[in-house]
């Protein structure tokens, strides 16, 4: 019996939220279909075969676009021939290529609910990691669909090239890990936080753009993001809660908001929230990429 691996839900007309069926990650994607090819903006974790999925939704060419080069954002990608990428993540996106679908296959597998496991099977919905083509996007680059257009802006922090995108027909903001409840500013390629602020400010600018902020796990309303700008305002003041947790990369971390114990939401009921390396604050400077 084949598996489905996908389901969807049509948020606008000619725009669907995509997610993998079960498992424990909750991650995201979006297709947007217009006149003359459809954006698929990121492609999850890499199982099942995403671009036949989307073949299902659309007849129109597929482009990919990835709002950052984390695993659980450009999994799918590896379906297609091509991705779209900020220039600043390319070196990390291609940190991710070489994994085997073998491999990918064992960590479906691991996620997968329990009553699928013993169905799955090796097949072409998995696929070996190898090298495709990347295109560079910058902020201000728009999608040019034919009858929508898509804004690139970027919104360095989680990672030093993390961009959003901005669907002006819909007025939907497709926002990645740029600003969400669990904001991880604690790796090796996220941004210094003053620089963060510096970017959701430069989003700031296009908040009367969109309506609503599609993310990479989560769905909000504009409002998230000034409660962002006011929450990272105080780490780099020095002044937020500094809520000690141990991090993604099992080292400690700061939230910036009090949590609840054992738990993500904050404890003042707001929704945005952030980790980092008090460190990482004001530097080392990010005005260079370095290129491995």
């Amino acid at each position: 019996m084949a598996i489905t691996y996908f389901c969807c839900e049509e948020i606008a007309e000619k725009s669907w939220m995509i997610k993998n069926i079960g498992g424990s990650t909750p991650a995201i994607c979006y297709l947007v279909e217009g006149k003359d090819y459809a954006l698929l903006i990121d492609s999850i974790i890499g199982i099942g075969n995403l671009k036949a999925y989307c073949e299902t939704l659309t007849d129109k060419p597929i482009k990919v676009v990835n709002t950052h080069a984390h695993s659980d954002h450009i999994g799918g990608n590896f379906h297609f021939d091509h991705c779209y990428l900020h220039p600043r993540d390319i070196g990390f996106f291609q940190e991710c290529v070489g994994i085997s679908k073998e491999k990918v296959f064992e960590f479906a597998q691991q996620m997968a609910p329990e009553e699928l496991r013993d169905k799955m099977v090796l097949d072409d919905n998995f696929a070996d990691w190898n090298p495709i083509k990347i295109y560079p996007v910058n902020d201000g680059d728009e999608f040019d669909l034919g009858d929508r257009k898509i804004e690139v802006v970027y919104v360095g922090g989680h990672t030093a090239g993390s961009i959003v995108l901005i669907d002006h027909k819909t007025r939907f903001c497709y926002a990645g890990d740029a600003c969400n409840s669990n904001t991880l500013l604690e790796f090796e390629n996220s941004l210094p936080i003053v620089s963060y602020l510096k970017n959701l400010l430069h989003l700031k600018e296009h908040q009367g753009e969109f309506d609503m902020m599609y993310c990479g796990h989560e769905v909000f309303g504009p409002e998230v993001l000034d409660e962002a700008i006011e929450t990272v305002a105080k780490v780099v003041a020095g002044t937020d809660d500094k809520c000690e947790r141990t991090g993604m990369m099992g080292t400690p971390v700061y939230y910036a908001a009090a949590k609840v114990e054992g738990g993500y939401p904050r404890v003042d009921g707001k929704r945005f929230n952030m980790s980092y390396i008090p460190t990482n604050v004001y530097g080392p400077g990010e005005t260079k990429q370095a290129i491995k």
